[in-house]
């Protein structure tokens, strides 16, 4: 499995942080999140990733960042491979 640069995992977590603060007005309770276009989804892997190995997915279908229903087999541009 292909692993990312540093300097790939920053700027992915830096878009993270930014949606975050744009969606700052929601309740704190609520965790924000981006659409599925937003972060580029598909639903199939990309390079050897896909979703059940980034660190925001959630079994089974469903995604710490992104709305919707996600695959595992899925992939996005927020991807996240576990420290």
């Amino acid at each position: 499995m292909a692993t990312l640069p540093n300097r790939a995992k920053t700027s992915r977590r830096l878009l993270l942080a930014a949606a975050a603060c744009g969606l700052a007005h929601q309740a704190a309770a609520q965790p924000a999140k981006v659409s599925r276009e937003t972060a580029k989804y598909q639903d199939t892997p990309r390079d050897g990733m896909s979703c059940e190995a980034c660190s925001f997915f959630r079994r089974p279908a469903a995604c710490q960042v992104v709305i919707g229903a996600i695959s595992p087999h899925g992939w996005c541009q927020l991807f996240d491979m576990p420290d």
